[in-house]
């Protein structure tokens, strides 16, 4: 007796899913590539690598970093997105490339929602608001009524559009209540060097970037758009607390695979990414650089957790018409 066609389909089902779980079980048996959307410079990098070494050495195999930039961070992002979804090819995300992108490019030929998974957020990337020592204020405040007695001869420091601190520059200009002048840099060197030169007299700039010139004396800091206020720079007032109202503007930096990766293979990735992110030299390593290390995540904790950044920058994107394409 020949078997019906509904024993064949039970059959390589239960084939395909055995043969999934040897796979699974065997992970990793060869080195797994990090692509990194960015050129290889600047903390976020810094941290990709550590992160590839450490998950290196707990998986027995090389994590190789694989720069990839350009495109706004859509060539790289867009590569992971079509990897076989196996567990081999990682994408290092961000909010820039997993949150800001779908909102400010409408043409984007990948769905981030659809065809990636984030599964571990690594840590936060807290943003201060800075001024030169040639500009005669101490505090945001006294600093917004800088601005509104010198009308069109305000300038602030932009990184490019398509990031948080651009957007919170432009949350700071309706909190102020002032119109200040965009002048563009091609990173986020130039634009420190163009503030300490009085070229552009505000900056919202990574904290990791600016801290070095804080500590220096060459910086004033005058608020920081967090929550709560950041353990480098403990005597600096949240936006709140200057007395506007609050707004939480920080980068992340975590991880992310192709979407319908076995879910075995994942918790082998996360359970490696854990062992990094809790150790003592990571955190101790980061922190002193001014970011914020965080726990680990559930799923669920990290949907919800991409939800709110979601809401929150694409409710600012919308409301100031913001888009790149």
């Amino acid at each position: 007796m020949k078997p019906s066609k509904a024993a064949w389909r039970r059959a390589l089902c239960v084939g395909a899913l055995l043969w999934a779980q040897a796979a699974s079980a065997a992970f990793p048996d060869r080195p797994i590539k990090l692509i990194v959307p960015y050129a290889p410079a600047g903390v976020t990098d810094t941290l990709a690598r550590a992160l590839a070494e450490g998950m290196g050495r707990e998986l027995a195999q090389p994590v190789i970093v694989e720069n990839r930039a350009g495109g706004s961070t859509q060539i790289g992002t867009r590569s992971v997105a079509r990897a076989a979804a196996d567990g081999y090819t990682l994408l290092l995300a961000t909010n820039g490339n997993m949150v800001l992108s779908p909102f400010l490019y409408k043409n984007l030929n990948y769905d981030v929602k659809r065809e990636l998974e984030v599964i571990g957020i690594a840590a936060e990337l807290p943003t201060v608001i800075v001024t030169n020592t040639q500009v005669p204020v101490s505090d945001l405040r006294q600093f917004g009524a800088y601005a509104k007695a010198h009308p069109d001869k305000v300038n602030y420091a932009s990184l490019g559009q398509s990031n948080v601190a651009f957007l919170a520059s432009k949350m700071l200009e309706t909190e102020l209540d002032v119109r200040m002048t965009e002048v563009p840099y091609k990173g986020s060197s130039p634009a420190l060097a163009g503030v300490l030169a009085n070229d552009a007299q505000l900056l919202v700039d990574i904290l990791s970037s600016s801290l070095p010139f804080i500590r220096a004396g060459k910086l004033k800091p005058l608020a920081v758009p967090n929550n709560e206020r950041l353990e480098a720079l403990p005597d600096v007032p949240t936006i709140a607390e200057a007395g506007y109202a609050p707004f939480h503007a920080v980068s992340w930096v975590g991880l992310a695979v192709p979407k319908n990766t076995p879910r075995e293979v994942i918790a082998v990735l996360q359970r490696a990414m854990a062992s990094v992110v809790e150790s003592p030299q990571f955190r101790q390593n980061f922190t002193a650089v001014g970011l914020t290390v965080l726990a680990p995540k559930t799923a669920a904790q990290i949907e919800s957790y991409l939800e709110a950044d979601r809401k929150r920058w694409g409710d600012i994107i919308r409301r100031h018409n913001i888009a790149l394409d």
